[in-house]
């Protein structure tokens, strides 16, 4: 956690959104099941995927089979953030085979394993970031500053070595 999987998939998103005319992005999936279950989630894709109110979905297979019909062949651009059972994406019931050509399904999870057994065909792993660049951000946010003053420099290089690459922790 706190190496900027979902920092990367929001400028993701926003960088390439226009490119598809529906699109989703649910930015805790996990969250999302545990209050609403799974229709809940199901009713989210629908109703961002296509702008609708009142959505006829009252069960897991007809919110399904609403996703299905009205989402074949259909160029999107959907992010399932924060996964953290392989379960979620089972249920969800979106198929990739019934997109349109040139649609992507970004998921992001901590569980590498998850993605794997979903059967994903690309797994990115988020690099840590390198002294340089971890040098860099640790001194914007602590000190507002492109550098350290040379007074806190001992203390900066332990923290640096204590956050080891990690943005969150920095």
């Amino acid at each position: 956690g706190g190496v900027g999987k979902t920092t990367l998939a929001t400028i993701l998103y926003n960088k390439i959104s226009h490119q598809f005319p529906v699109l989703c992005l649910i930015d805790d999936l996990s969250k999302t099941f545990r209050d609403n279950g799974p229709i809940g989630a199901q009713k989210l894709i629908l109703h961002q995927t296509l702008i609708e109110e009142q959505l006829q979905a009252c069960n897991i297979y007809n919110a399904s089979n609403l996703i299905q019909s009205r989402l074949h062949g259909v160029k999107a651009l959907i992010i399932l953030d924060n996964v953290d059972r392989v379960e979620q994406l089972e249920k969800l019931a979106v198929n990739r085979e019934w997109l349109g050509a040139g649609s992507r399904i970004i998921i992001v999870s901590r569980d590498e394993h998850i993605l794997k057994e979903y059967g994903v065909d690309v797994v990115y792993k988020v690099p840590l970031m390198n002294r340089i660049d971890s040098f860099q951000l640790f001194s914007r946010k602590a000190f507002k500053l492109d550098h350290i003053m040379s007074s806190y420099n001992k203390l900066a290089f332990d923290i640096l070595r204590y956050a080891n690459g990690l943005p969150l922790a920095l």
